[in-house]
């Protein structure tokens, strides 16, 4: 993926910062364009760490464990200053081993702490306006960066990621396209195996099996397949086996892995037999997103598509009652983002968003439905990204 410091750089000036210590593992990757191994794989702070001046003359530089160093040379192509902090691995260098070479370890052993503390010294950011990943920081880590630079105003940036990601660049939309397309086979796999007598583990089992045969994506480990009373709650696939007149419910995704970026879809089939007032349902919630979607469109306030949904299900069913229709969607392990929509949300829509659109509805202890797509955005309207998965068996 092509790095975004550009983006991140001009909305640290509009929020009069003058940089940003970058330490979550999907902003890390947001940034550069690419993420640390082992930063990605244990999300602790610290194993790969981003430093951004938001002056455009002033190079971003990078820390990850001399191990790694290599690694990041290669993908930055000389855009990035990369700095190596020293680790247990214990690297040597081949006259050692072939010779014998004797070359004295360091005196002392760098953390990534300390190669933080000179990359934003060298910056000259130590006594500035420095953003922070707070809602993403444990508080011990939080202490260390607020003891080591205790002249700079230390602020929260964890929402201004979430809103750079909520417009998508050409490069991510080509990247949604690609991954919708592949939760798309998975799910119409399903769709075609969903009838009494098949449990919700052959439900999931085909998902994942059709999602890891196209070697694009992985099966998000949250999706849920569920039938029945399952299916009014949170839960993952079970012993579940579809009976007549259930509701087959799935709400799933898949990732891109260390891309990071991630999907959120669902479908809803009424089985035959099922109470009238169950098909009556489906249609109307079903109806709702499809509204949705026609009123979609560049400047139309996100709090009226919220509208448009709920209050169609609301009219036919006075007891609905639902918080948000649906959310942004970027990069995981969430799945859902700002902005959400909602009643409270007046943020007008944008070309290059993407949202997963939804209506859903929870019958504890009897059935469930979720009926959700994923949706581009476009310059006069909008593109559904999931359009395969039939709603209706």
């Amino acid at each position: 993926m092509l790095p975004k410091e550009g983006r991140i750089k001009e909305l640290l000036r509009q929020k009069g910062l003058d940089g940003a210590i970058v330490s979550s593992p999907e902003n890390f990757h947001y940034v550069t364009g690419f993420g640390g191994h082992q930063h990605t794989v244990s999300r602790q702070p610290g194993f790969s760490v981003a430093v951004v001046s938001a002056r455009e003359d002033v190079p971003t530089q990078l820390t990850t464990m001399d191990f790694e160093v290599p690694t990041f040379e290669k993908k930055s192509a000389g855009r990035f200053i990369i700095k190596k902090y020293d680790t247990w691995v214990g690297l040597k260098t081949w006259d050692e081993i072939a010779n014998g070479a004797m070359i004295p370890p360091p005196a002392v052993m760098e953390s990534s702490l300390d190669v933080v503390k000179k990359m934003v010294r060298e910056m000259d950011l130590a006594d500035k306006k420095l953003g922070l990943e707070m809602e993403y920081l444990p508080v011990l880590c939080y202490n260390d960066i607020a003891a080591a630079f205790p002249e700079a105003k230390l602020e929260n940036i964890s929402d201004l990621f979430v809103f750079a990601r909520s417009v998508k660049t050409p490069e991510e939309i080509e990247m949604f396209r690609t991954l919708c397309r592949v939760a798309d086979e998975g799910f119409t796999a399903v769709s075609k195996i969903a009838k009494p007598g098949v449990s919700e583990r052959e439900l999931v089992e085909t998902f994942r099996r059709t999602v890891n045969a196209t070697g694009l994506a992985v099966p998000s480990a949250w999706s849920m397949f569920s039938t029945g009373e399952s299916g009014s709650r949170l839960t993952l696939p079970g012993d579940g086996v579809i009976q007549k007149g259930d509701v087959v419910k799935f709400d799933a995704g898949v990732n891109a892995e260390f891309d990071f970026y991630t999907t959120d879809t669902s479908r809803s089939w009424v089985m035959e037999g099922a109470d009238p007032v169950l098909y009556k349902l489906k249609d109307r919630l079903y109806e709702g997103l499809q509204r949705m979607i026609a009123a979609a469109k560049p400047g139309l306030p996100i709090c009226d598509l919220y509208h448009v949904a709920y209050d169609y299900v609301k009219e036919m069913f006075p007891a609905y009652v639902r918080g948000h229709q649906g959310h942004s969607i970027s990069m995981g392990p969430a799945t859902c983002e700002a902005p959400v929509i909602n009643a409270g949300t007046t943020r007008p829509l944008e070309a290059g968003m993407i949202l997963a659109m939804e209506v859903p509805c929870y019958i504890p202890g009897v059935q469930g439905f979720n009926i959700e797509d994923m949706v581009l955005i476009t310059e006069d309207g909008c593109e559904v990204l999931t359009p395969n998965t039939p709603h209706y068996l």
